[in-house]
């Protein structure tokens, strides 16, 4: 515990007294019915949160008015009094765990998910590109509708007090319309709220003063700022300060700090930038005299970078959002001397916020390495009624975590693995610059399977070994492998398979000019590790034919993961040979063909990466199924072709969760 004393420290924020520097961040989670009322799953969702520990629960972003605040169905809501009693029993849930409950405030602003349906407002009219493709109009607010935005946070807040929450956060981050007023890229207007950081802020100044009034200046407000945007046209680092020294005057307790923007898509810290991106931000607002504390967000996957910031006094309060996610108990686990069995967050955005951003509201919020998350209202984990031996082929993420369960439930579980534990997500895990959080996991899931009641064996499963053991249970996961190309077969010393690269990145002098055959995401994670080393990449693609170009590669555009990747590889100089298909490999060069006119191009080149995709279903599951009446299959073995069945880690840990839930 030593290791971590600044963390597990006790501390105060203003009125507040916290248990710990551990606060979870507020992070959507569309768990409030159609009316933006409370519902059972929110509050099993943050009860679950704040039992492991966590010193301050932020209840995600709540609307305040009944239409334009709201950015998604079934967001929270809090303009009305009948809403009360739901926030009520949602606060004394957070509380009854020992944690410490804020809800955060929010307007949307300029809409996304719901612009098909709701106007989209901002301080100044003009037009914005939705997803870089289309242009859709934002309306600016006159003095009149300020002032009941104002009025409705105010009213908003008082309904929090009333219902037993400890504070509130007001939110002026991430793209969010206080955010806009602060932001010269949304804010041109030349009255009292537009023009010079200090009355950009003044917006959310005087949302503070009203709540203030509204709550009494003793009730505690934290507020949420971008502190630099990285972005030349949006809010400086200097107009940062500027913002937080404003809102240090009004008396909040606490500054909620974050950055980046909806154009360069900092404002989610992806695998792709570095862990603690506004460590330097924070550092910068204490020099410059901000003396009330700081929660410091952005990418703290691990507790030794969060101790090491806390030592350091870049910040006072560490937030987590996507790593409470992943396991809200790291307070319990490092007391408990366990921190090796802490679930990392991979931050890869697939399971939480792409959930979210991809608009499926049916979906909500979930996590791709915890499957309790968000659904500890329906799943159980209970001690097996019946011990059983079972055997797990393969030692991927979904057959590490099948064993990891089955063990923990009782069973006696043996694990084949013919090469080394962690399948192919050493591969998926190819740069650990790009890459690191995968290997994190790796590790993760290395330690579990030391554990009592897991036998590890180093070698290939047959049909043969695996009847001889008389299992009750199978479990095959054995992963998919790579689609052969026939430019693979030609033999020609430059063409390479993205899987054999990926496996030894330093054994392949790739020379200065590469091209990778494949549109995939994967293809495009490896095209930015190209780029970064100063290669000029150019990426071919069977699709992008249709309107909406670029943006038809990779695995999902709504997803900030490939946002992010996207605007990277953009600033890199990267090329893209949309529409077409390689024809033929020489030993200088490739051959494109357009699949609509057929014309042919020549590209030069040193190397070809390619992938077509992966398959899965292996010969051993049908030989088993034929002999035995309980075998199961999971993860990307059940894939026909990677390209049109795209899985991830995600998918994998999921089901061996529940088939070792179920056995």
């Amino acid at each position: 515990m030593k290791q971590f004393s600044k963390l597990l420290e006790h501390a105060k924020m203003g009125p507040l007294s916290l248990d710990n520097r551990l606060i979870m961040a507020p992070m959507g989670s569309l768990n409030a019915d159609s009316n933006g009322y409370i519902t059972d799953n929110a509050l099993a969702f943050y009860s679950s949160q704040a039992s492991g520990g966590l010193s301050m629960v932020i209840v995600e972003c709540t609307a305040t008015d009944d239409n334009l605040s709201r950015g998604e169905d079934n967001v929270m809501c809090l303009y009305e009094n009948g809403q009360v009693t739901g926030m009520a029993r949602l606060a004394s849930a957070i509380k009854d765990q020992g944690a410490v409950a804020i809800l955060q405030l929010c307007h949307i602003g300029h809409q996304l998910s719901l612009a098909d349906r709701k106007e989209s407002l901002g301080p100044s009219t003009m037009f914005e590109m939705q997803g870089g493709i289309r242009p859709f109009p934002i309306r600016g607010l006159t003095i009149a509708e300020i002032n009941q935005i104002i009025d409705d946070f105010a009213k908003a807040a008082w309904r929090a007090k009333m219902a037993g929450f400890d504070g509130i956060e007001i939110h002026g981050a991430i793209g969010h319309l206080i955010n806009m007023f602060c932001s010269p890229q949304y804010n041109h207007r030349t009255d009292k709220y537009g023009g010079t950081p200090e009355n950009r802020i003044r917006f959310m100044v005087e949302i503070i003063e009203a709540c203030q009034k509204s709550c009494g200046k003793d009730f505690p407000i934290i507020g949420r700022i971008c502190g630099d945007s990285f972005d030349p046209v949006d809010i400086s680092l200097e107009e940062g300060i500027v913002h937080a020294k404003a809102l240090e005057k009004t008396g909040i307790v606490a500054l909620h700090l974050v950055g980046g923007d909806s154009n360069n898509v900092r404002v989610i810290n992806a695998q792709y930038d570095v862990r603690g991106d506004y460590i330097p931000t924070a550092k910068a607002m204490k020099e410059a005299g901000v003396k009330i504390p700081i929660i410091l967000d952005g990418g703290f996957t691990t507790p030794e970078l969060a101790e090491e910031v806390l030592r350091a006094g870049y910040a006072d309060f560490i937030g987590i959002g996507r790593p409470a996610l992943a396991d809200p108990a790291w307070i319990k686990k490092i007391k408990a001397g366990r921190r090796d069995d802490i679930i990392p967050c991979m931050r890869c955005t697939m399971g939480c916020v792409g959930t979210i951003a991809g608009f499926n509201a049916a979906i909500g919020l979930r996590c791709s390495v915890n499957p309790l998350c968000n659904c500890t209202n329906f799943r159980k984990v209970e001690p097996a009624k019946e011990k059983k031996r079972i055997c797990v082929i393969g030692g991927g993420p979904g057959g590490m975590e099948a064993a990891r369960l089955a063990a923990e439930r009782g069973h006696e579980v043996t694990l084949y693995e013919k090469r080394k534990l962690g399948g192919t997500m050493h591969e998926a895990g190819f740069s650990d610059e790009l890459k690191g959080d995968i290997k994190i996991l790796i590790d993760y899931y290395v330690r579990q399977m030391n554990k009592p009641g897991i036998t590890v064996i180093e070698d290939e499963a047959t049909a043969e070994k695996v009847l001889a053991g008389n299992y009750d249970a199978v479990i095959v996961a054995t992963g998919a492998v790579p689609v052969i190309t026939k430019f693979e077969k030609q033999g020609l010393a430059n063409v390479h398979s993205i899987y054999e690269y990926c496996g030894n990145p330093a054994a392949y002098d790739l020379g200065e000019k590469v091209v990778i055959a494949g549109g995939c995401f994967m293809n495009l994670e490896v095209a930015q590790s190209l780029l970064r080393a100063g290669k000029k990449v150019t990426v071919v693609s069977r699709r992008g034919g249709g309107m909406m170009g670029v943006m038809e590669i990779g695995d999902d555009n709504s997803s900030p993961q490939q946002q992010r990747l996207m605007i990277l590889n953009a600033q890199k100089g990267i090329k893209y040979k949309l529409a077409k298909d390689v024809a033929s490999v020489t030993e200088t060069g490739v051959t494109l063909r357009d699949l609509k006119t057929k014309a042919e191009e020549t590209i030069e080149c040193d190397s070809l990466l390619i992938c077509r995709g992966y398959t899965g279903r292996p010969k051993i599951y049908d030989e088993l199924l034929k002999e035995m009446s309980e075998v199961y299959l999971i993860g990307d073995s059940k894939m026909k072709i990677r390209c049109n069945d795209k899985r991830n880690i995600g998918d994998a840990i999921l089901e061996g969760w529940q088939i070792a839930n179920r056995i």
